[in-house]
């Protein structure tokens, strides 16, 4: 199974909580259940920063662990040797279900708009789509690009608290037009690896 260099795996931190996840029995499927459900509460979060933008803080910590949890879910699969394809088809759903409720909350918060969340939303879906479409038609997964998985949660994760303390600029909006505008970026990208791939 092809996987995505992510340096995080190799951290102590994440060692010990992977382990401790392990000894608590916690299967990867769960892993990546938890995941999606801190992804869908970061959505939440974010749309309740119009009520109060503080809860930008809470939507970042959100973020970040529907970050860990989605490194922590491949990584228990291999630890155990439980590599299934049940486990491959919610790793990726979950990942989906995760990138529609953040982006679209995103797009809610405070300072925001809803249409350039809906934007990076479809440029987030297409990117997975095409490496997927890509690996059906026999090329390697492509995880590269400018506005990779790992690079929007970490664009989620540190501007949200300049979105929450600066009032008089829509920091959320165009950190989101930024995010619309790499992802498609991502798709014209990997289109081209794999389309040279196979040729």
């Amino acid at each position: 199974m092809e996987r995505r260099r992510v340096p995080g795996r190799r951290w102590k931190l994440t060692l010990w909580a992977v382990n401790t996840l392990i000894r608590w029995g916690v299967s990867a499927n769960v892993a990546s259940a938890v995941g999606m459900l801190f992804g869908v509460l970061s959505g939440f979060l974010f749309y309740l920063t119009i009520f109060n933008p503080l809860m930008f803080l809470a939507g970042a910590i959100a973020v970040f662990l529907r970050s860990a949890f989605n490194i922590f879910d491949g990584m228990i699969a291999h630890r155990t040797g439980k590599l299934t394809p049940t486990g491959a088809f919610l790793n990726d759903f979950t990942d989906r279900v995760a990138d529609v409720f953040m982006l679209i909350g995103y797009g809610y918060a405070y300072g925001s708009s809803p249409f350039w969340g809906l934007l990076a939303c479809v440029g987030a879906l297409l990117t997975a789509s095409v490496r997927l479409a890509g690996k059906v038609a026999g090329s390697r997964m492509h995880y590269g690009g400018v506005m990779s998985k790992p690079v929007r949660m970490w664009a989620l994760i540190l501007t949200s608290p300049l979105a929450a303390f600066v009032r008089d600029f829509p920091v959320a909006k165009y950190v989101l037009i930024v995010l619309a505008a790499g992802t498609f970026i991502t798709v014209v990208q990997r289109t081209w690896w794999i389309l040279r791939e196979l040729s």
